[in-house]
């Protein structure tokens, strides 16, 4: 019984060196980042998934230039966007459209609110925004899930909690800004938002090498 023990303590440490835990994109106080996506307004009420493909996209592409119209002319055709039909564009669909255009994409869910700022953070640092599932309204649970495209993050000086969270909203095709945590920040509104699959759900297309991106790192300016 010892050397069977032994045998799996030893594998399980073997496991840990050779396979480490990821570390957490853990904010600094006084960290900010922002990217400069141009913000894109969905042309049917029902069509904020497409909108923010085509914003992710064109952004990760600088010359590739995919339109909202296009994706939805595909999107329809394969019967993953329907104009009238909940869930009009699912998460899963999301994944399945932006395949068509790219292999270079990646999605998951997230379960907690550290887990939350670990996707945004980290991808954010690296140039990407991050396509989100939340609530139309934040704080109205009954207001409907909506897609929204995060830009950037920021941490107040002095307190690690006050997170500010800054994305565009297709709705309206403006910048807006929410505090990360409460009852109607962006984390509530990203894990209650009610789509099948949606309740932490990310996904982001990482800018190609060839993109030039500047990142507004504190007062610093990096390309």
């Amino acid at each position: 019984m010892k050397r069977i023990f032994s045998t799996v303590l030893f594998l399980a440490v073997f496991s840990l060196l050779l396979y480490p835990a990821p570390a957490r994109a853990l904010p600094s106080e006084g960290e900010s980042i922002q990217l400069a996506v141009r913000p894109l307004k969905q042309s049917k009420i029902t069509s904020c998934g497409p909108a923010t493909l085509a914003m992710a996209y064109t952004y990760a592409y600088r010359l590739g230039n995919l339109s909202e119209r296009a994706i939805l002319t595909y999107a329809e055709l394969q019967g993953w966007y329907t104009e009238t039909k909940y869930p009009y564009t699912s998460p899963a669909n999301m994944v399945n459209i932006i395949r068509h255009y790219t292999k270079n994409s990646s999605s998951g869910q997230v379960l907690y609110p550290q887990d939350g700022l670990d996707v945004l953070f980290g991808e954010l640092r690296r140039g990407n925004p991050v396509i989100i599932d939340a609530l139309t309204l934040f704080d109205d649970p009954r207001s409907g899930a909506h897609f929204v495209l995060v830009t950037g993050i920021s941490v107040a000086a002095g307190n690690k909690f006050a997170v500010t969270v800054t994305y565009i909203d297709p709705q309206t095709g403006r910048i807006k800004s929410a505090p990360y945590y409460g009852a109607g920040g962006l984390w509530n509104a990203w894990r209650r938002n009610g789509d099948p699959g949606g309740a932490g759900w990310w996904l982001v297309i990482p800018i190609s090498f060839e993109s030039e991106t500047p990142i507004r790192l504190g007062e610093y300016q990096a390309f």
